[in-house]
């Protein structure tokens, strides 16, 4: 269907050019990264293929929330599209940012999104989450996997670690034998979003959630909660001293090192750790599902999506350049490009698979549909920072795992005015 659409859009751009009407510029805010590199190059392909332009406005990822939502308050209609982290789109989407794609695909005779899309990825696309209207398409195909030396885990007597009481194993007698230059394990403790996106997998895992299933009530400071904070803990005592502070880089680079034995972790380090420049652990990191605690684990996903702006002036070329870009072709190109797939076509082709950097994918794929969406609420950014200093705190010791719990939820409660 999305091919016989591309073909429609291609003959009737065309016939627009040969009478002489030009086809309207697009504008695309995106974040810094792989993931807005990704689509700045397929922006710059597209402006090629139909003769127009399409401009892509990089930012730093908060400064993509920032210039987002005041273009939606203002109704500037300065970009057209933005490319958003799952988690933005119930800001977006509830305050009247987001445009409802129902009627283009109606218009492209179109139900919705195709079916080879992963169910988990277009889950998020719509608002309220997985049951409400589309109000973007998946473009990266991000969920956590956990990252794994194997040969060390093998010595300390883990083949896979299956459960946090595996990892735990594990990662003790590494840091026990590794008389201060290696640790079991390693992660993200800075406050705000690094620490929240380690610690939900594990939270999760024992059954804990923010709020319950109506979200009429914040279920933080619970039995549940405490937990997966005590195995927070005992993570932290096995891992660098410091973690308080650690990001992204700093676990990316102690695991391509070779002095972590294991993380949660994000599939767009995996070129880092596959690359002989860049890392001593080519080839020896083997990926798995998030383990389990007493319940099934799952993934935190984060993929980045497009939607229209309400205010842009060209919706229906934004729609066209948004089915392109998510269709199974362009898809595999942006995989080639560095960003994880959100089709399973794309995530089963054997010439992808066949090669030793895309050989994750078929945990990636399991773990995008295990996974678990960060909780959908409008102010979840203010969540995530308030969540976010208390878990660091704890990590730090300044304040104990019982005072973090506590704080969180009290704190949860009044941004979200839910008592």
């Amino acid at each position: 269907m999305l091919r016989k659409l591309f073909l429609t859009l291609a003959i009737a751009t065309s016939a627009l050019a040969i009478n002489g009407v030009a086809w309207a510029d697009i504008t695309i805010l995106v974040p810094s990264g792989s993931e807005g590199d990704g689509l700045r190059a397929a922006a710059e392909d597209y402006a090629k293929m139909k003769g127009t332009k399409v401009e892509a406005v990089q930012a730093p990822y908060a400064n993509v929330f920032e210039q987002g939502a005041n273009a939606g308050a203002t109704k500037s209609g300065v970009f057209d599209i933005i490319l958003m982290d799952d988690p933005w789109i119930p800001f977006f989407a509830e305050n009247g940012h987001l445009e409802d794609l129902t009627a283009f695909f109606k218009k492209a005779g179109m139900e919705g999104p195709d079916s080879d899309f992963l169910s988990k990825s277009l889950a998020v696309c719509r608002n309220p989450y997985n049951t409400g209207p589309y109000v973007c398409l998946p473009y990266v195909g991000n969920a956590q996997m956990f990252f794994y030396d194997a040969a060390k885990y093998k010595e300390a007597g883990v083949d896979v670690p299956k459960t946090w009481d595996d990892v735990l194993k594990a990662s003790k007698m590494l840091t026990e034998n590794g008389g201060g230059r290696y640790f079991g394990y390693v992660f993200r403790g800075g406050q705000g979003n690094p620490v929240v996106a380690d610690f939900m997998p594990i939270f999760w895992s024992y059954g804990a959630d923010m709020f319950n299933s109506d979200r009429t009530k914040v279920t933080i400071d619970t039995p549940e909660g405490a937990a997966a904070m005590k195995t927070f803990m005992a993570l932290r005592d096995v891992s660098p001293k410091g973690v308080e502070s650690y990001n992204a880089n700093e676990v990316g680079t102690a695991l391509a090192a070779g002095t972590a034995a294991s993380s949660i972790n994000w599939p767009n380090w995996v070129a880092t750790f596959e690359d002989p420049s860049q890392s001593k652990m080519v080839g020896k990191i083997s990926y798995s599902p998030i383990p389990a605690g007493t319940k099934p684990g799952s993934s935190e996903i984060g993929h980045w999506t497009m939607g229209i702006m309400s205010a842009s002036k060209n919706k229906q070329e934004a729609f066209d350049f948004m089915v392109w870009a998510t269709s199974a072709e362009q898809i595999k190109i942006s995989a080639t490009r560095g960003n994880p797939p959100v089709r399973t076509s794309v995530f089963t082709d054997p010439e992808l698979t066949s090669q030793e950097k895309f050989r994750h994918y078929p945990v990636l794929m399991e773990a995008i549909q295990a996974s678990t969406p960060r909780p959908r609420h409008p102010k979840w950014p203010e969540i995530e920072n308030a969540f976010g200093i208390e878990l660091s705190k704890a990590v730090a010791g300044t304040v104990t795992p019982e005072e973090a719990l506590k704080n969180a939820q009290e704190a949860v409660s009044r941004i979200t005015n839910i008592y």
